[in-house]
């Protein structure tokens, strides 16, 4: 392993900003900034840093990162060049909110690049480490100078960890009885841990096991949750309230109803375990819920309603088979807030004649690659690959799920969110949840340009299904086309939203007239 210190000037490159406005007003934008786009190379990846700030990075030349950082006004404080190890592509990155690391590597590969972005000073430090032959990964998180890489090897899960100030990489005891996959990776800040969370299958029956690691590799702590005979635990997320106390949540589904291809969800599960012994596991079918099925037309709803109602009157229930993204557990005073999305994956048919294998760097020319390998394209819990020629086409997102439950796993309210037409070729959390002081909780996702917005109160609505346009503010523009775009709570009252967009305007002054390609960060006001 490598390591290459280097301190770099704060203004590396001459900067070109196209439009920048401040107009005030509830629920507006407050600024907007816009970098020009003149092809694949050009593209950005955010990393918002709360009151610091965010990030841009971007890969200039496929030999050079670029890195800028903007402060919580938009301004920009520093911008960094780097090197890039024999053509690496970029992969992802991992905040843990005081360094922010960036991954760069090619399409199975054991050679890794990592590069650690001081976010205040502004300077890099690089490494380069191997891991291990034909692995994917799935997974990359940090914790200080920790690294943890989960994957894939020859359709065996593997994690990886790496220290990189003493250079030492080794793999992590995985080894669970029955087929097994790493589902979760996720840092926990506050109590200094990784953790991970493994589906554990066992014929139409699968559990859940989770680890908890120390930022030396140790293991920290173990849980599993055993489910009900006639159930299987298809997903999980470990959150560790103290010493003694770990909660576990994530779907459940009827045992009979999974298969090598599917995963049929029924409901949400709650297992709580106090000093390694499990107090209690609650199920909470769907329909039970008030608001799940609100995604659906009213004629659609009735005709549910009257199925799951047939079902309980002759003492079972209606079997249902819905695909769930799971957020991490939110304390709140007492209880305990879940939020998941529901999702489905398309596929289309190709002539695989058309487009070659596709690994990182292999999806038209795209700068970043795919990103990481998608567990639910892989993950034999989920199935997704496809049939014959059959390729996939990206994840449609239909409506969110937002449930209260006591200590005690009580299911007290629940609450939905329609999504309109979200799609996406990387499977993340689209919707943000943010708990207002009176007791309001904000749910708010970026569709086409637009911000997407509903403030409840429990299972009732305070103001429903607002759309913010995200606009240009400059007099003739129109915008052709909204390639993506993303948001995300950002601090205060404040949200920031990004993407690539298309404009064209025929009126206005020589800096706007004419087309243009931008990437437009906003900070809005809400």
């Amino acid at each position: 392993m490598n390591r290459n210190l280097r301190l770099l000037s704060r203004i590396a490159r001459p900067f070109l900003l196209l439009a920048l406005f401040s107009f005030p007003g509830f629920s507006q934008g407050v600024k907007r900034i816009e970098l020009p786009l003149a092809g694949n190379n050009s593209a950005y990846q955010t990393v918002p840093l709360g009151e610091q700030g965010v990030l841009l990075i971007s890969k200039p030349d496929r030999g050079t990162f670029n890195v800028q950082k903007f402060d919580s006004n938009l301004d920009r404080i520093w911008s960094i060049d780097g090197p890039i190890e024999s053509n690496l592509d970029y992969i992802t990155s991992s905040y843990d909110g005081k360094a922010v690391f960036l991954l760069f590597s090619k399409y199975r590969s054991s050679l890794y690049q990592i590069v650690k972005v001081n976010i205040g000073p502004g300077f890099v430090e690089t490494f380069i480490i191997n891991t291990l032959d034909r692995f994917e990964i799935t997974d990359f998180k940090t914790l200080g100078y920790s690294v943890f890489m989960a994957g894939m090897v020859r359709n065996e899960p593997v994690l990886i960890y790496t220290q990189l100030t003493t250079s030492q990489t080794k793999v992590l005891p995985s080894a669970i009885k029955g087929s097994n996959a790493i589902q979760t990776v996720e840092v926990d800040t506050a109590n200094h841990l990784v953790n991970v969370c493994f589906a554990v299958k066992k014929g139409r029956q699968t559990q859940i096991v989770a680890r908890s690691y120390e930022e030396t590799g140790e293991l920290y702590t173990q849980v599993s949750v055993t489910p009900e005979d006639e159930y299987s635990l298809l997903s999980g997320r470990l959150q560790v309230l103290n010493d003694s106390v770990r909660i576990v949540i994530g779907t459940y589904g009827y045992r009979n109803m999974q298969s090598s291809s599917n995963a049929a969800s029924q409901g949400l599960y709650i297992s709580k375990i106090v000093n390694d012994e499990p107090v209690f596991t609650r199920y909470h079918s769907f329909t039970d819920f008030h608001n799940f099925f609100n995604f659906m037309n009213e004629r659609q709803q009735e005709k549910m309603e009257r199925r799951i109602r047939k079902k309980k009157e002759s003492g079972d229930d209606l079997k249902l088979n819905y695909r769930l993204l799971v957020h991490d557990i939110v304390p709140r005073n007492n209880n305990f807030l879940l939020v998941a999305e529901v999702f489905y994956p398309e596929y289309r048919y190709q002539n695989p004649n058309m487009m070659g294998g596709l690994g990182y760097g292999g999806l038209m020319g795209y700068p970043f690659g795919m990103g990481l390998y998608n567990p639910y394209l892989w993950n034999p819990m989920y199935g997704g690959r496809g049939y014959n020629q059959q390729v996939f086409d990206g994840f449609t997102y239909t409506h969110a799920v937002i449930a209260d439950v006591d200590q005690n796993g009580k299911l007290l309210w629940d609450n939905s969110i329609s999504f309109d037409n979200v799609k996406s070729m990387e499977l993340r959390e689209k919707i943000k949840v943010q708990n207002l002081s009176n007791g309001n909780s904000k749910l708010v996702y970026s569709h086409n340009g637009s911000i997407r917005s509903k403030i409840i109160k429990g299972d009732k609505v305070v103001d429903s299904d607002r759309v913010i346009p995200n606009e240009t503010n400059i007099d003739g523009d129109k915008v052709r086309k909204t390639s993506t775009d993303d948001i995300d709570y950002w601090y205060g009252n404040f949200y920031l939203a990004w993407g690539e967009q298309r404009i064209i305007n025929a009126a206005g002054d020589p800096q706007t007239r004419g087309r243009r390609n931008v990437f437009y960060l906003s900070k809005i006001a809400f």
